[in-house]
């Protein structure tokens, strides 16, 4: 039985250069990763000094790594995971004995991305607009995984676009992520409600750690809106009172406040729970993916991917994986009366939010939206009859109202 193999192999500025490198590779650590760049760092032995002299690398030279395995899962089988595009960020040499590290980043060509400050106002877009005007600039395609989110007006005030998107995108409960001559921006509810990809057994894991912490978690949080009109300050609390977060986004309307807030309680207590293990290959894990872990006892659940670093040296490739807990999918959604479904009509009690119904209706509160474009007439004729010249896109709504729970 042959045993199993597994090659870096490595384009370098169009160049298949794998037969080059693999004599002198050391080491070689490939990092996917959600919420910050995917990275590259490749080790080699310069024992006849070609690097340092001839085949010294340049900045910004173009790195596009595959890691090849063969004889992996079976006798005969291959396989080609590619790591993605990146440019060479900086090196280093050292000795004895003597080596040079090159680290990349993933990254479009043009460093404008991630270096040029930009102000700029947005009015009147949606999240995957700006994702898309962004994009384009640069040469690059969007992914947009989620439900779109209307934006009245924000601000870059000096920021680079890498940074605008970045905040933007969490503002509104989104992840942002570069890979290969791609951003992707994903919904961050809509993935944590999904079913686990695979289930980790504890017998799978080489070592493993585990921490939970209330060190920088909170109960509630608090975003302030003021009217355009009336100059009137809102302050719109979710959650509850105790260990509050304090935001200083700004709002277009007191619905808009209400989901920057819950956005901004998930960010700050995402990593409440973290593990961290090291397991034997396996390329069907990526960050952002949701797997369960069995066999820890109180430590099973359902994890986040947030980083995964594929380690590889002369003799071992091993995994390495964080993540942070989210909740049980039983695959039920939860409906705000004790049998209501979608689909239903339902009538609105004294303390209903269409932001809490949504997410008791649907399991993610951003679909708010849904219910009050269905019932948008019914809304705004029971916010008149109360007074107020409207519902603030569904922000105001009285008991008594019959809504429609439309199906997704």
């Amino acid at each position: 039985m042959e045993p199993r193999k597994y090659v870096l192999e490595l384009v370098y500025n169009g160049v298949n250069a794998t037969k080059e490198i693999t004599p002198y590779l050391s080491s070689a650590n490939y990092t996917d990763a959600i919420d910050e760049s995917d990275t590259i760092s490749i080790t080699l032995m310069d024992r006849d000094g070609k690097w340092v002299s001839d085949w010294v690398p340049q900045k910004e030279d173009r790195l596009s790594p595959s890691i090849g395995l063969y004889d992996w899962e079976s006798p005969g089988s291959a396989a080609m995971v590619s790591c993605g595009e990146f440019m060479v960020d900086d090196y280093s040499f050292s000795g004895p004995p003597d080596t040079i590290t090159m680290n990349g980043i993933s990254a479009p060509l043009n460093l404008d991305f991630k270096e040029t400050k930009r102000s700029k106002t947005w009015k009147e877009v949606t999240l995957s607009q700006i994702g898309a005007e962004v994009a384009g600039k640069y040469g690059l395609e969007l992914l947009f995984d989620g439900s779109d989110i209307p934006i009245l007006k924000t601000e870059q005030s000096q920021q680079t676009d890498a940074e605008f998107l970045k905040r933007t995108a969490e503002k509104y409960g989104f992840g942002l992520k570069l890979y290969s001559g791609k951003i992707v921006l994903f919904e961050y509810a809509k993935y944590e409600a999904a079913d686990a990809k695979i289930t980790i057994k504890k017998e799978e894991i080489r070592k493993w750690s585990y921490k939970s912490t209330m060190l920088g978690t909170y109960t509630g949080a608090k975003v302030s809106y003021t009217n355009p009109k009336s100059k009137e300050v809102v302050e719109i609390m979710v959650g509850k009172e105790g260990r509050l977060y304090n935001t200083t986004e700004k709002a277009d309307s007191p619905a808009d406040a209400e989901r920057i807030a819950l956005n901004a309680l998930r960010n700050a207590n995402r990593k409440e729970t973290t593990v961290s293990f090291t397991i034997h290959p396996r390329m069907d894990i990526h960050a952002s993916d949701i797997i369960k872990i069995e066999g820890l006892g109180n430590l099973d659940g359902r994890y986040q991917v947030g980083k995964v670093i594929h380690q590889i040296n002369r003799k071992d490739y091993s995994m390495q994986i964080t993540g942070w807990r989210v909740a049980e999918n039983n695959g039920e959604t939860e409906g705000a009366g004790e049998n209501q479904q979608a689909g239903d009509i339902y009538e609105v009690k004294s303390g209903d939010t269409l932001w809490e119904l949504a997410k008791q209706f649907y399991g993610d509160a951003a679909k708010y939206l849904v219910l009050y474009d269905s019932n948008r007439e019914v809304i705004e004729q029971a916010a008149k009859k109360r007074g107020k010249s409207s519902s603030s896109s569904g922000y105001w709504i009285f008991p008594g109202t019959q809504l429609t729970v439309p199906k997704e």
